[in-house]
């Protein structure tokens, strides 16, 4: 194989951008001879056949002037990119590192990093590589024309500037972000196999409520399909109560708790008198001081929110994860016909006397 005194390291997808260098700057530009430039992806420039790449490059590593090293994010993700980095920083003669946005200093490479590093589409860059080249392949500064030099380097800027807005480079991520889209995907993953199967189960919700044939198979179409635990759905009950309670002086919500529980109790009206009569006028309760449960909106959704509460308690009483739940919370007997229930189950303070 031919000497060669430039060689140019680079990632095979960049090879666009490669060709332009070779053509606009160091052949058009600076009048390099192609026969001294080794690159693996350009016409002219390519290991001839028949030969062992691997030693081919080897040896155009150590005999070149200058090595320059086209870092693009391309080239980070290059294995034989890489390895040529590192074997150019041990047995080449002028090694240039050239980078291509995104990659900056910080993202260049440990082997890099101390070295003064120029940017390839920056130039004042551009005019400090001339100078290098023109020095290290004793290039005449006769044969580099000014203008010529100009035009040329504008030419390869705004066409690789153009290729790449063409052909934009994935951005590099690192460790920290790639991890965190890694779990990204599996949430969206997630999230996308839970709709698919919410939206089966909504589906034959549907169908089923089309067969319902009353309202009673209808809530138990409902409460076959939904998600909320039981002693989540005994909160929910007990603070529908609650709502219609707190509209009530404690004395009147103890009248309410002796209508409804049925027990033998006597409503003390001593301190009362003006509650008892206020809740008198409104139809809360009547003179005897009993719970009316019709005349006023407030007590009959009371009494429909008291009976739903007492059903749901009566249907799980044989529930031993709602009872070891309910009494993990409460330390109330779980009974409507208890004032201590009322009192923790409601938050609410209920006066009988």
């Amino acid at each position: 194989m031919k000497l060669k005194k430039i060689f140019i390291s680079h990632a095979s997808k960049d090879q666009k951008i490669i060709k332009a260098f070779i053509d606009d700057i160091l052949h058009g530009a600076l009048s390099v001879k192609i026969s001294q430039i080794f690159c693996t992806t350009t016409d002219g420039t390519k290991i001839e056949s028949g030969e062992d790449w691997r030693n081919s490059i080897r040896d155009a590593l150590i005999d070149s002037r200058i090595t320059f090293l086209i870092i693009s994010p391309n080239y980070k993700e290059s294995e034989v990119s890489i390895c040529e980095m590192g074997a150019a920083w041990v047995c080449s003669g002028k090694v240039i590192p050239l980078m291509v946005d995104p990659v900056s200093y910080s993202s260049v490479g440990i082997i890099q990093q101390p070295k003064q590093i120029e940017k390839l589409l920056d130039e004042t860059s551009l005019d400090r590589i001339r100078d290098i080249i023109q020095r290290e392949l004793s290039i005449n500064p006769e044969e580099i024309k000014s203008d010529r030099w100009t035009l040329k380097k504008k030419e390869f800027l705004q066409k690789v500037n153009l290729h790449i807005k063409e052909n934009p480079f994935y951005l590099p991520l690192s460790r920290e972000e790639f991890e965190k889209t890694i779990k990204e995907k599996e949430d969206l993953e997630g999230s996308l196999a839970l709709l698919i199967t919410e939206k089966s189960q909504a589906e034959t919700l549907i169908e089923e409520l089309k067969r319902a044939k009353d309202v009673e198979e209808i809530k138990a179409i409902e409460k076959k399909y939904s998600s909320t635990t039981s002693i989540e759905e005994f909160y929910e009950l007990c603070e529908k109560v609650a709502e219609q309670l707190k509209k009530l002086s404690s004395i009147i919500r103890g009248a309410a708790y002796i209508s409804f529980s049925g027990k033998d109790v006597r409503l003390g009206y001593q301190g009362w008198r003006d509650e008892i009569d206020d809740a008198i006028s409104r139809d809360y309760i009547d003179e005897d001081q009993e719970a009316d449960w019709v005349t006023s909106k407030v007590m009959r959704s009371l009494e429909s929110s008291l009976n739903e509460l007492d059903l749901f308690i009566k249907d799980h009483n044989e529930d031993e994860d709602f009872i070891s739940a309910y009494d993990e919370e409460y330390d109330a007997p779980l009974s409507l016909s208890n004032i201590d229930f009322w009192e923790k189950a409601f938050n609410l303070s209920v006066v009988i006397s």
